[in-house]
């Protein structure tokens, strides 16, 4: 039984000597997890190997103990093999599939039970070993695979049981096991103890089977809730992120506000006063035009800087107000040249219904997503806008015939600073700023787009946060 020690110890003393060695003989830390996982794997493989041939060179040298040899150096031999074998996988392959890794510790497990059938079988105190692979398993391995390797581990351990049988029918003879399938005798004292001690066995082995069991389905439950944490916390990063563009857009539009909003003010004082005595002296008409073309482009540029302000999350004091959508698409479609206004279809199945929201806010949003259309499809091609709602949301569908965007083109679109468009045409802000009035309405933006086929975006509000009443 001195033997039976070996493959535990080798656990501890692999320790050692990976990290010695492992800098020098074993392979690179790759930085994906799952090379890091299997490069881990395959270095305490190198170590056990170690261990195991210093320790059966010891065994055999200096204690009074019988040990299979040869049996055993094949056993240490093949996995010595396997191993260059993985590394060179390793070093070709840029990924690492689960099927590598679970064929890796299938073999371990085969392997282990090899060496516990040279060393007692189901009597050696380590077959609990067994129970390292399966918590490894679980922690490496995809739910379907550890639960394989849990059954074909709980197989192993049982065919413990009756490999004796299977030599005898072989006709096979091993060392360190019992032959009492060649002899009447019990293993050791009365039949009665043996009896006992054959049921202790099996005992262990259904306690192994239930342990097994418990481990694989616990670990996996402790696994999926970590990737749900961290996928908590990845969405929780990406939201700081766009917080903190947001807020710099904010603060770079409430600057420029400020900046702006004296030299336009003193621009709007000084050309009414130069209005006003123009026409007291009654003077060229011409002057008279290019004095309110001067008040018109103030009060467009406070305009802008307010939508600027707006769309940047920090809109300037804008009250709600309760208004049909129908005289929202009355305000959109004017803005745009007739030729535009033709190209839409309008379907509104909200009829008369009043939305209580910042109108001017709304107005924008949607008109930037209707202009981002117009810019993605040929002339002519038709526009459709669909408005309707159910029991939780306000739904805005814009749906063109344009040139579609791929996957990657989807999934990049509401970044902020992402636009395919040529420069000096488009910020790229459009869609990041459409998505954030939506999230600040308790909704937001789904984009459906296929190249070549066209574009579906649909923007849906909260009613809880839009209130929706009868005229």
């Amino acid at each position: 039984m001195l033997f039976s020690y070996y493959y535990s110890l080798q656990l501890v003393a692999g320790e050692i000597i990976v990290d010695r060695l492992r800098s020098k003989f074993f392979i690179p830390v790759p930085q994906t997890s799952s090379h890091i996982a299997f490069s881990w794997l395959l270095n305490l493989r190198w170590g056990a190997l170690f261990t195991q041939l210093i320790l059966i060179l010891a065994v055999d040298l200096f204690f009074d103990v019988k040990t299979p040899i040869v049996i055993l150096s094949v056993i240490i031999a093949f996995s010595a093999v396997s191993n260059i074998f993985f590394h060179i996988l390793v070093k070709r392959k840029s990924t690492i599939s689960a099927r590598l890794t679970a064929l890796v510790m299938f073999l371990d497990v085969v392997l282990l039970s090899l060496l516990l059938v040279q060393t007692g079988g189901p009597m050696n105190p380590f077959t609990f070993l067994y129970l390292i692979h399966i918590a490894l398993g679980a922690i490496l391995l995809p739910a379907l695979w550890s639960w394989a390797l849990a059954v074909i581990t709980i197989f192993c351990y049982a065919s413990l049981f009756f490999w004796q049988d299977i030599v005898c029918l072989l006709g096979l003879s091993l060392q360190n096991i019992p032959q009492s399938c060649h002899s009447s005798e019990p293993v050791s004292g009365s039949p009665g103890d043996s009896d006992g001690l054959f049921l202790h066995l099996q005992g262990m082995w259904v306690a192994f089977s239930i342990t097994a069991i418990y481990i694989v389905f616990f670990i996996g439950r402790i696994q999926k809730a970590l990737a749900r944490h961290q996928e908590m916390l990845a969405d929780l990063k990406d939201e700081k992120i766009k917080n903190e563009k947001l807020a710099a857009l904010a603060t770079l539009s409430a600057g420029a506000a400020h900046e702006f909003a004296t030299p336009l003010s003193i621009i709007a004082v000084a050309a009414g006063e130069m209005l006003l005595h123009i026409k007291e002296i009654k003077g060229d008409n011409e002057l008279i035009s290019d004095a309110i073309l001067i008040r018109e482009q103030v009060d467009r540029c406070k305009e802008i800087l307010y939508q600027l302000a707006a769309d940047a999350g920090e809109p300037l004091g804008e009250s709600t107000e309760a208004f049909k959508l129908d005289s929202l698409w009355n305000e959109i479609l004017s803005s745009f040249p007739t030729e535009m206004r033709d190209r839409v279809e309008i379907s509104d199945s909200t009829g008369t219904l009043l939305f209580k929201m910042p109108f001017r806010t709304i107005k924008r949003t949607i008109k930037g997503l209707i202009k981002n259309a117009f810019d993605a499809t040929p002339l002519n091609s038709p526009l459709l806008i669909r408005c309707f709602m159910d029991q939780f949301f306000l739904y805005i569908e814009i749906v063109d015939q344009g040139v579609g965007m791929d996957e990657e083109t989807v999934a990049k679109a509401c970044e902020p600073f992402f636009t395919t468009k040529e420069t000096g045409k488009g910020m790229g802000l459009g869609l990041f700023l459409a998505k954030t009035v939506a999230e600040r309405f308790g909704g937001t933006l789904l984009i459906d787009s296929t190249e070549g086929k066209g574009t579906r975006i649909v923007l849906s509000l909260a009613l809880t946060h839009v209130g929706c009443s009868e005229q």
